[in-house]
Parts: structure tokens; C-alpha cells; sequence
């Protein structure tokens, strides 16, 4: 029986690898741990601040994983220009404690560390393959650069078997609205029922490679099981689109057509123009996308109808 800890599993993507580890092994034994008071999933769950390095340790010590899947995280690029200093100190502080913790106590197991495309920042060499340059342009950025520091520390001075990745945008069904596309649908819902009368943007020019959550999660698993340690894997669909794109197919599936505002209170400063990744490393391992992007925005659409509901 293989035994799973889960960071952040309170978080978007948690409840989707939860289900996707038992998918692919019914006897898995899953502990996920949260800031979060409480967890909708039905797993042993234990509320944790990872920046405790003592009951961080405590909980590895005591469980003493076969793999742990480090998704914890200041996840939102605007929060971490609003809290940068929180930024740096919870995602370090994070992924020190969890390394340590293994180290310390001589726990044979594996480790996948999640980061961020947002590491490469503005590349000229599109799609962006993981021996580009690292460009960072925002907080949230240079902790994620700084946590594959750390992890690659470990992995060379005290032998950890970690893997990583850098992690292109993710959608689906349940994310928060603090996030652009599910804001978007979300808005888009509430027109095509009346309660809302305008579209309000930040900017939309720019183009970003969108993957659906169930193929990020199966993506994790096959990292997890497959990845070579040490090394960094891009996790995309290798297609970018425009967000403006994203409302028009949005618009077609709900048979509406918008009045778009712009917020500039949601324009970012130094948002790079155009990211779209390379998933070639990704797929040599075996791993397939499956859900195209009118499939996840459809989906997202239901979501928000029966939530609005």
C-alpha cells in the first residue's frame, strides 16, 4: 500500500489529484495536510502550517510517505505583489521544512515539488522548453525560483529524490474566482441570466497556455512515478491563447455578446505579453492531454450555472 502526503490539498487542484491517485491506485493511503481549518475530501487530514518546521517534521516523521506532493503555495501572482515578503517567507519556509523533515529522519521517498512558469518570465524562444533562461518579473516568481534552489540543495547535499515542475496556467470547474478565467465565466454566467450588466477585464491582449486541471493532476502522477530525479518538467498544453479568445468562446458556448470594461485595478505590472510552453519532456514519459479548451471552458460554465443556482 502506497502512502501519499499532500500539501495545500485544500487548494484547486487538491481535490482533483486526490481523486486521480485513487483512480490509478484504489489501496493508496492519503494524508493531506492544509492551513486550511478544514478539507471537503475524505482523507485523513490534519490542519498544518508548513513554516512550523517542528510539527511539519512530526506529521512526515509519523507517517512516513512513499511519495509527498508539495502543491502548497501563495499561489496568486497579485497577492504576491500585494504580500511579497509573505510570498518569499511561506513558499521557502515550506519546502525547507518538508525537505528537512525527509532528510532528518531518513525518509526513502519521493518528493514533486510544483512550480511556475512565471519563472521564465518574458523569453524571446517560443515555446519556452525547460533549459530556457529564468526571467523572473514577479514575487510569486522568484520563490518559486528560489523553492528549485532549495530542492535541488537537497537532492545534490543529502540525496533527496525530488522532482519538479514548472507548471504553465491551470483551469477548471471549482477554482477560485480570484484567478482570471474562472473570474471571467463566472461574470459571463451572471450576464447570460441578467444578474450583471458589463464584463470587467484587466488586460486581455495578452496569451497564456491554458491546461485543464484533470490533465495537470494525471501529469503529476506521471512525474511522480515516472520523472527522473533532479530534473524539471514543463507542465502545459503547448498552445496559448489570448484571453479575449477565452471570453469569445465563452461567449459562443452561452449565446451572449458583452460589453467589456477595463479594470485597471486588475492590470498587473510587468505582465509578460505571451507564454506558451513546450510539453515534449512531459510526453516522453507517456503523458497525454485529454480535455481540449472548449471541453474545460464548457465545463467551467456548468460549474457556475449550478453554483449561481
Amino acid at each position: 500500500m502506497a502512502k501519499y502526503l499532500i500539501t495545500g490539498v485544500a487548494g484547486f487542484v487538491g481535490r482533483y489529484l486526490v481523486e486521480y491517485i485513487l483512480s490509478q491506485d484504489a489501496d493508496a493511503k492519503i494524508v493531506g495536510v492544509d492551513i486550511a481549518s478544514g478539507c471537503y475530501i475524505d482523507i485523513d487530514y490534519k490542519q498544518l502550517n508548513l513554516c512550523d518546521g517542528e510539527t511539519t517534521e512530526k506529521v512526515i516523521a509519523n507517517f512516513c510517505p512513499d511519495y509527498i506532493i508539495h502543491l502548497a503555495s501563495m499561489s496568486s501572482v497579485a497577492q504576491s505583489w500585494e504580500n511579497p515578503q509573505d510570498c518569499f517567507e511561506n513558499n521557502n519556509a515550506a519546502i525547507y521544512n518538508i525537505l528537512r523533515a525527509v532528510s532528518n529522519n531518513d525518509i526513502k521517498c519521493r518528493i514533486l515539488s510544483i512550480g511556475s512558469s512565471e519563472e521564465y518570465g518574458k523569453c524571446d524562444n517560443l515555446p519556452i522548453r525547460e533549459n530556457a533562461s529564468l526571467n523572473a518579473s514577479n514575487p510569486y516568481a522568484i520563490a518559486k525560483i528560489s523553492q528549485e534552489v532549495i530542492c535541488r540543495f537537497f537532492t545534490i547535499a543529502y540525496g533527496c529524490d525530488v522532482v519538479m515542475t514548472r507548471s504553465f496556467n491551470h483551469i477548471g470547474p471549482r477554482q477560485s474566482e480570484r484567478f482570471v478565467i474562472p473570474s471571467f465565466i463566472n461574470q459571463l454566467v451572471k450576464i447570460s441570466k441578467g444578474y450583471q450588466d458589463k464584463l470587467e477585464v484587466g488586460n486581455i491582449d495578452i496569451s497564456r497556455d491554458f491546461l485543464d486541471v484533470r490533465d495537470v493532476v494525471s501529469a503529476y502522477y506521471k512525474i511522480l512515478i515516472k520523472g527522473q530525479t533532479g530534473e524539471i518538467y514543463n507542465v502545459c498544453s503547448g498552445q496559448a491563447y489570448q484571453l479575449k479568445d477565452i471570453i469569445q468562446i465563452a461567449e459562443d458556448i452561452l449565446e451572449i455578446k458583452c460589453e467589456i470594461v477595463i479594470d485597471k485595478s486588475r492590470i498587473r505590472p510587468n505582465d509578460t505579453m505571451l507564454i506558451s510552453g513546450d510539453n515534449s519532456k512531459l510526453k516522453s514519459l507517456g503523458w497525454q492531454q485529454k480535455k481540449n479548451i472548449n471541453q474545460t471552458i464548457t465545463d467551467m460554465i456548468s460549474y457556475y450555472k449550478e453554483k449561481i443556482n
